[in-house]
């Protein structure tokens, strides 16, 4: 799934969430689809979460960026009978562009300082 960071990055994320039904009844009288239901809920969750952070905050803080989905879904799927179990981000890539940048950017950084090492 793309998302829009914080800071205006476009990353390309994949999760998991890994549920299961704790109760048949309401999962099927309190939602049409509860599978469907908790999919399209964890897709907006992790549109909603990843908004908030900063590009070097989405890559470096995964675990609790997960942490903080499960207790988000599981919140809101336990009326319908659904219990969360995990979250997992498994994937961050970064557009092409940026990670030329980046590179370029480590490579110049380099050279600086071996210059200054080579001056000395």
């Amino acid at each position: 799934m793309q998302i829009l960071s914080k800071d205006s990055v476009t990353v390309a994320v994949d999760a998991v969430i890994y549920f299961r039904i704790k109760n048949a009844t309401a999962s099927i009288v309190k939602v049409n689809n509860s599978n469907a239901a908790t999919r399209l809920l964890a897709a907006t969750t992790l549109r909603n979460v990843l908004g908030t952070k900063t590009m070097a905050e989405i890559l470096s803080d995964r675990e609790h960026i997960s942490h903080t989905m499960q207790s988000i879904l599981d919140e809101a799927t336990d009326p319908w009978g659904i219990l969360v179990e995990r979250v997992e981000i498994k994937d961050v890539r970064l557009p092409v562009q940026l990670q030329r940048a980046m590179a370029a950017e480590a490579e110049a950084a380099r050279e600086a300082r071996a210059k200054v090492s080579a001056a000395v």
